[in-house]
């Protein structure tokens, strides 16, 4: 038998000095480590949010929204191959509590302003410093109790009147003498102030308003309207003139301030109409027409 040189298969390659040394194998079956759960970090951040939202009065709603969201994003990171769980938990839960409490807190505040504004119905407007009859003139008769400040029996200019609103009594009111007839001073305040219509005339009342509430208060709060004889009312409309109750600010808790309420009434018949002032969630309170 001959020898073939070219039938013997060459040595293996002698290893290079710069080859990087082998990794040592690591454990047998070691699961991966699990990354950053981004869905659990925003279901945990929504959540906590909404749970602070849901007691707030007014939004509790938007909370119980934050907390659905929440909860959403929560499940979806709990069922994601490869991410950590610890923050997926604890945002589907504190995302769930939220939406519990907002459910709850919704059903708590609808109780608390139906009860309260069934208690302001009941207690009905009241005056709380009548002013005392002019000279010579006497006093009223045949006035029951709590009956003062009705269409009926309107409160006297110059009294002051305490405005219920659902959460008490927020305002104190009183009117100035009014001038039935300014048609030539609300026309001579500003040429552009429109004439008003046939058969109606002008009116300003001067109000002074006290803040006796617990919070900041507007006089936006409070409505001016007149009542004519035949139980038509009459609302303010917007003219140009210095001095009115509607250029006044925000009053502070004891806080007065004076404007003038100019309204457009009828002219037949305006001494024998009301004014009437409500707050913008309660009864009206009459005052005689002068």
């Amino acid at each position: 038998m001959s020898y073939d040189p070219a039938s013997v298969p060459p040595p293996p390659p002698a290893p290079s000095p710069y080859a990087a040394p082998a990794q040592p194998a690591g454990p047998a079956g070691a699961p991966p480590t699990g990354r950053v759960n981004g869905l659990g970090i925003a279901a945990l951040a929504v959540g906590a949010v909404g749970l602070v939202v849901a007691f707030v009065p007014f939004i509790g709603a938007l909370g119980g929204f934050l907390g659905f969201v929440g909860l959403v994003l929560g499940i979806i990171g709990l069922v994601l191959k490869g991410r950590k769980k610890g923050l997926a938990i604890a945002g589907t839960i504190v995302s769930g509590v939220a939406l519990i409490a907002s459910i709850v807190m919704i059903f708590v505040y609808t109780a608390s302003y139906i009860n309260a504004f069934n208690d302001a119905i009941e207690s009905g407007p009241s005056v709380v410093d009548e002013a005392p009859p002019a000279e010579g003139e006497e006093e009223a008769e045949g006035i029951e109790p709590g009956g003062v400040g009705s269409r009926e029996n309107p409160a006297p200019i110059g009294s002051t009147v305490s405005i219920e609103a659902i959460t008490g009594a927020a305002w104190e009111v009183s009117l100035g003498a009014p001038t039935l007839n300014a048609t030539d001073l609300v026309k001579a305040a500003s040429e552009y102030n429109p004439d008003p219509a046939a058969g109606n005339q002008y009116a300003i009342v001067p109000a002074t308003i006290t803040n006796v509430g617990e919070a900041n208060g507007s006089p936006f709060e409070l409505t001016f309207e007149f009542v004519d004889a035949d139980g038509r009312s009459y609302t303010g409309g917007y003219v140009s003139m210095e001095g009115q109750l509607a250029d006044v600010d925000e009053l502070l808790p004891g806080a007065s301030a004076t404007g003038n309420v100019v309204i457009e009434i009828p002219s037949a018949g305006a001494e024998a109409g009301t004014w009437a002032v409500a707050h913008i969630m309660g009864d009206p309170i009459y005052f005689a027409a002068q």
